[in-house]
């Protein structure tokens, strides 16, 4: 028996470093991994996110276009020169269409049916039907909608805040992006901060994956597909999963059936994907060379399924923008000064006649919100994975070694290591807005910025997103300012996307 026991570990040390030396085999720079866990430990043991694990590497290697990761045993190439990105996400889109994460319907119905976890031309057609729910005059129709969740919370805010007190940012911004979803998306009215019971909520801070647990599951079907699949693992809960169904097919099922009034939202798009009267919007799509000229039908529970991700996507990234972005404020007074003083410019609300335009009127908000953005990218990284024998090129300028690649190769884009690289940025740490203003945009180095991805598969639903920050903020900084409580927030290693370990809480005092 332990024999056995002694045979099978060595077998596995083995095949661990023969596993671990992909990389070095071929000449290209990592940091070193250990067996097992490759360049993870401290992300498997709660101690980093995993975005610091790629920076270490990325601040290592300043030398090399590109260099090597292991997720515990999976090879996966991180790109550092901005030509060698725009290769991968734009030129030769065709060779990388594929996300890194793979999850079959048959296994997770809910969460393998949606645009994220799509491949090949299943991913294409649906991309193509979605494209109109995002499209400019589309998100401008919902800026009323999002105008009066923000209104509910300032009323709460004015019942509460009578002077200068510590909030807890979080429960405002997700309480917010919750009910503008929840409006915008599935014609649900709720207001969040009343009844934080209510079963949209409820459900959505369920889904969204926030935790040690859920960014395990989430690594594990990246590295271990077929265990996760035998052993039935999913993202979301059977049960919140067929609660989600219900919900969303009652929804559908009104909407069909003529017994709500037609909408301009999420859900009617679906409506009418579902029976092909949908024209892709390929200006939005950004692939207009491959986007679909219509759209093809759909079951429910692939409606379905798009309907919970436009939930999760927006849900905590969008409160996450918006927490990021009054943190900055906070800790640079002349930035949230100058700020105040663009939005005094505005006319009272009573007197706006469109909101949509005096928003993207203000270049300031703009030029703030895009520095924020680049600090704070919602997700850190973007995957992909090669369908096809691709050659990356030089490991550095002039070098003899290359790696060329077999189809399944993991990348991960290191958005959040490139927004703060100095060579690109100068003071990468500050918050200088003045960045992105109309006379210094164009020294931005291309593929230098992409806090929503870049190509075809960028973010599909990034307009929405920032719109509805923006709403949010123009409405809550008219009234009020921001204040510190620590000097830089570190970021949580039990989150996927880009949380503050030590919580969401500002000082906020009303604008006298």
């Amino acid at each position: 028996m332990w024999l056995l026991i002694v045979i099978l570990v060595t077998c596995l040390f083995y095949y661990s470093r023969h596993r671990l030396s992909y990389f070095s085999s071929r000449g290209v720079r990592t940091l070193p991994p250990v067996p097992f866990l490759g360049n993870l430990t401290a992300v498997t043991l709660g101690r980093e996110n995993f975005v610091e694990a790629i920076a270490a590497g990325y601040n290592a290697f300043k030398d090399q276009r590109y260099f090597g990761l292991y997720q515990y045993l999976v090879p996966t190439l991180i790109p550092r020169d901005p030509e060698l990105i725009r290769q991968i996400m734009v030129r030769d889109f065709n060779s990388f269409i594929d996300r890194g994460v793979h999850i079959d319907a048959d296994c997770d119905p809910l969460f393998g049916r949606n645009l994220i976890m799509l491949t090949g031309s299943k991913w294409r057609s649906m991309r193509a039907s979605l494209s109109p729910a995002f499209s400019g005059a589309r998100c401008r129709s919902m800026v009323p909608l999002m105008s009066e969740s923000a209104c509910a919370v300032l009323n709460y805010l004015q019942e509460k805040i009578t002077g200068e007190q510590v909030i807890d940012v979080n429960t405002i911004t997700m309480s917010y992006v919750n009910d503008v979803i929840a409006s915008c998306a599935f014609g649900f009215a709720s207001d969040s901060l009343k009844d934080p019971n209510n079963c949209i909520f409820r459900l959505g801070k369920k889904a969204v994956i926030q935790d040690t647990t859920q960014v395990m599951k989430f690594f594990g079907y990246e590295n271990m597909k077929s265990i996760m699949k035998f052993l039935g693992v999913k993202l979301i809960p059977t049960q919140d999963a067929e609660q989600f169904s219900q919900l969303f097919k009652s929804a559908l099922k009104a909407r069909r059936e003529n017994l709500v009034k037609p909408r301009p939202d999420f859900i009617q798009v679906l409506v009418d994907a579902a029976n092909g009267k949908l024209k892709a919007d390929c200006e939005n799509d950004g692939n207009n060379n491959e986007c679909a000229k219509t759209a093809e039908k759909f079951t429910d529970d692939d409606l379905v399924a798009q309907a919970v991700l436009f939930y999760i996507a927006g849900y905590d990234t969008t409160a996450n923008l918006i927490y990021y972005f009054l943190y900055e404020m906070a800790i640079n007074p002349a930035v949230q000064e100058k700020l105040h003083e663009e939005l005094d410019t505005l006319p009272p609300e009573n007197q706006i006649n469109d909101m949509y335009e005096a928003v993207q009127e203000m270049e300031y908000l703009d030029m703030c919100v895009n520095e924020v953005l680049r600090l704070w990218p919602l997700v850190g990284s973007a995957d992909r994975r090669s369908v096809a024998t691709y050659d990356f090129g030089p490991t550095h300028p002039g070098s003899k070694d290359r790696l060329v690649a077999p189809a399944g190769i993991h990348v991960w884009l290191p958005i959040y290591s490139i927004h703060r690289d100095e060579k690109f940025w100068p003071n990468p740490d500050v918050c200088i807005p003045e960045r992105f203003s109309k006379e210094r945009k164009a020294e931005i180095v291309p593929y230098t910025y992409m806090p929503f991805g870049n190509g075809p598969r960028h973010c599909i639903g990034s307009r929405f997103a920032v719109l509805a920050a923006k709403v949010f903020l123009v409405k809550f900084l008219k009234h009020y300012k921001t204040k510190a409580i620590r000097a830089s927030p570190h970021l949580s290693p039990r989150a996927f996307i880009l949380r503050p370990k030590d919580g969401y809480q500002l000082i906020v005092a009303p604008r006298t």
